[in-house]
């Protein structure tokens, strides 16, 4: 699950937040936008399992959306992803936020990330954004959940992909985290590819990780 922070004046909806401490708050560079090179492709044409990349070097997956059934293989739909940069702010970046008040000692780090559909099929349904399968690990190695805004949070805002999603259209992307007790987001991994049937993606044993230096 994720947590949803609202506006202020509007409650708060908070789940799942794993508590972390100490360690550095470096968290690699941030590479420029315009930085586009593609990891070695394998099997398909994709990204293999278990390959660590720089931050702002591409990986190109096949992505199953959330929602279908394990009982028969899918292919997904081809993607360039780019896990752009990992940065951290300040609180005071969510001064018009409601938090609670142990929220409020928390420290927030933002990833930045660029998707590029490379297949000529649109997802359909509710679950169509690809940004949400992005996975964030802290310095202790625990997976962290992003942070959902009911409105626009624009130090970090969480953009949903063009529609029709299909034929080289491409967004950026921000999401964000709060992160208690001095912790701090070290890598984001992939864990979403294709299947066989009745068979667990490899990608989720052996995901994509992107790190800074």
């Amino acid at each position: 699950m994720r947590r949803v922070v609202a506006g202020t004046g509007v409650a708060v909806l908070a789940f799942g937040l794993v508590a972390c401490k100490g360690s550095s708050d470096k968290a690699g560079p941030a590479p420029s936008e315009t930085t586009a090179d593609a990891a070695p492709a394998g099997s398909a044409g994709l990204t293999p399992p278990g390959t660590h990349l720089r931050l702002g070097q591409a990986a190109t997956v096949g992505w199953v959306p959330a929602g279908g059934s394990l009982e028969t293989a899918q292919k997904g739909f081809k993607l360039q992803v780019n896990v752009l940069s990992i940065t951290k702010g300040t609180i005071g970046d969510f001064k018009n936020v409601q938090l609670k008040p142990e929220e409020r000692k928390s420290t927030p780090y933002y990833v930045k990330v660029r998707i590029k559909t490379l297949s000529s099929t649109a997802p359909t349904g509710t679950n169509n954004d690809p940004d949400v399968t992005l996975d964030a690990i802290d310095d202790r190695g625990q997976q962290q959940n992003n942070i959902i805004f009911m409105g626009t949070f624009t130090r970090c805002d969480d953009i949903t992909p063009p529609k029709p999603f299909k034929n080289g259209k491409s967004y950026s992307s921000c999401l964000a985290y709060l992160m208690p007790g001095g912790g701090s987001i070290r890598q984001v991994v992939w864990k979403n590819g294709p299947n066989k049937a009745n068979k667990v993606t490899p990608y989720f044993e052996k995901p994509i990780v992107w790190a800074g230096a």
